[in-house]
């Protein structure tokens, strides 16, 4: 019985030190819609500041429910005022469920004082955490948006075109016929590659090239250019079936189709003369295999103009991004966990801040991940 007011002293006084510890910032947040269509971009903004310039404070942000949504960091701005901090996060995010949806913070506050973090502070960017703090996840509450279901099954939510086309109409047998197909747009990047591939065509060898796709993350949703280039070798007449995807822009409420007509293709046959044996003239019995041999050249040609526009990509990769190896797609590929993703971005951690942002969070908090889309976003992104 004695020791009941001494718990109750204790708990007002933690009550007491959580009401000064809630004062000692102030934060805002702004969303840019609240009811928008599934996969309809939108952005979010959190602002918070330090209060109280007796302490030395560190903040931290995230969104936490990310099977609802895909979100992607745009821009953190950070103002390091003495003993008067000031951060903005900025996201982009795309709802992929319908319904009244929330999205849940996590706001991470880091307290500490001058004398606590003269000895123990470094400066670096990722030696924060050896620093001795008071570390408090901070409650926010959550924030909500109402989702309308898309009017049309749309493959692409966005503003888009599309534009095929092909090098020739007319060609002789087993000469290569070349085909491009490109998408440029703003919206929702959704598994791109399905939607350009050329189906299998009767009598007709296809060889696709890798798809060159180039994505650029905005406010106003990721502007997406994709290009899939194709080889075609037959020996007869063909068509190349038409391609239809059906589009909306949840902007003007619009639903379109993006189309490309069927193209019929001619193919002039060998010479049958000079297929044929002739009494008096045996030697062209060898003339099989010249047609094989001309297969051949042009299957070359083709492998040269792919390795040559893989190897041109690549220049403009390390001209435009300093990559540590040639192969940083393979390397980023081959990793197995988040930690040794981590390991790898922070070669180059301006370029890949968004995402060792969220597998920091994830490794060093017990945070959830969705490995599989980090590491898929990494791969687009480079």
């Amino acid at each position: 019985m004695n020791a009941s007011p001494g718990r109750a002293l204790l708990l007002v006084m933690a009550v007491a030190a959580a009401l000064r510890a809630a004062t000692d910032y102030s934060y805002t947040l702004h969303l840019s819609k609240r009811s928008l269509f599934l996969k309809e971009p939108f952005t979010l903004t959190f602002e918070v500041n330090q209060t109280d310039p007796s302490k030395v404070m560190f903040f931290d942000f995230g969104i936490k429910n990310r099977d609802a949504f895909s979100i992607h960091r745009l821009d953190r701005v950070v103002d390091e005022g003495y003993h008067a901090r000031k951060e903005r996060y900025i996201y982009l995010l795309y709802p992929l469920k319908e319904g009244k949806l929330t999205i849940d913070f996590d706001l991470l506050v880091r307290r500490g004082n001058d004398e606590m973090l003269s000895s123990a502070f470094t400066g670096g960017r990722y030696n924060v955490k050896a620093v001795e703090t008071d570390d408090r996840h901070e409650p926010i509450p959550p924030a909500t948006v109402s989702v309308k279901p898309l009017p049309v099954a749309a493959a692409l939510v966005g503003r888009f075109s599309m534009e095929r086309s092909v090098d020739r109409k007319r060609l002789h047998a087993q000469e290569p016929l070349y085909l491009t197909v490109r998408l440029r747009g703003v919206g929702y990047l959704p598994d791109i590659e399905r939607l350009a591939v050329l189906p299998p065509i009767d009598g007709v060898k296809i060889f696709a090239d890798e798809p060159q796709i180039r994505t650029r993350l905005t406010k106003e949703g990721t502007e997406i250019d994709a290009t899939f280039r194709y080889a075609l070798i037959a020996k007869r007449d063909f068509r190349i079936p038409d391609l239809t995807i059906e589009a909306f822009d949840p902007e003007s409420e619009r639903a379109y189709r993006l189309q490309a007509p069927s193209v019929a293709i001619a193919v002039e046959a060998a010479d049958a003369s000079s297929l044929l044996d002739r009494e008096e003239s045996p030697q062209r019995v060898g003339s099989p295999y010249a047609a094989i041999e001309r297969f051949f050249i042009y299957l070359s040609v083709f492998a040269a103009g792919w390795i040559g526009g893989l190897l041109s990509g690549r220049l403009r990769g390390i001209v435009g991004v300093k990559r540590k190896s040639d192969g940083w797609k393979e390397r980023v590929a081959s990793c197995k966990d988040a930690r040794m993703l981590l390991k790898l971005l922070l070669e180059d951690p301006q370029r890949f801040e968004p995402w060792i942002v969220q597998l920091e969070r994830a490794l060093y908090t017990g945070g959830k991940i969705d490995f599989k889309r980090v590491k898929r976003e990494v791969l687009h992104a480079c």
